[in-house]
């Protein structure tokens, strides 16, 4: 079990980082990442409410090391 709790704590804020660096909008790349949480939680692949939970606290932390770091920001020309 605590494997699982170690993975929701950091694998979700990787994902909003990757999917927000790869689409430069950090809407998007939170979106995707939110989408695919939920599709496996709808899949039954969580087991119990704390895994969920952290998830979601992971998922808030992506958005504002994303925020923080202005990596959806596109790079302007001088």
């Amino acid at each position: 079990m605590l494997i699982w709790m170690v993975l929701a704590a950091f694998f979700p804020c990787i994902l909003v980082v990757m999917f927000s660096f790869l689409t430069r909008n950090k809407w998007v790349g939170t979106i995707v990442a939110l989408a695919l949480i939920g599709g496996s939680i709808y899949k039954g692949f969580f087991h119990s409410q704390w895994i969920i939970f952290i998830d979601v606290i992971s998922l808030l932390a992506g958005y504002v090391i994303v925020d923080t770091l202005k990596y959806h920001r596109k790079k302007e020309d001088e």
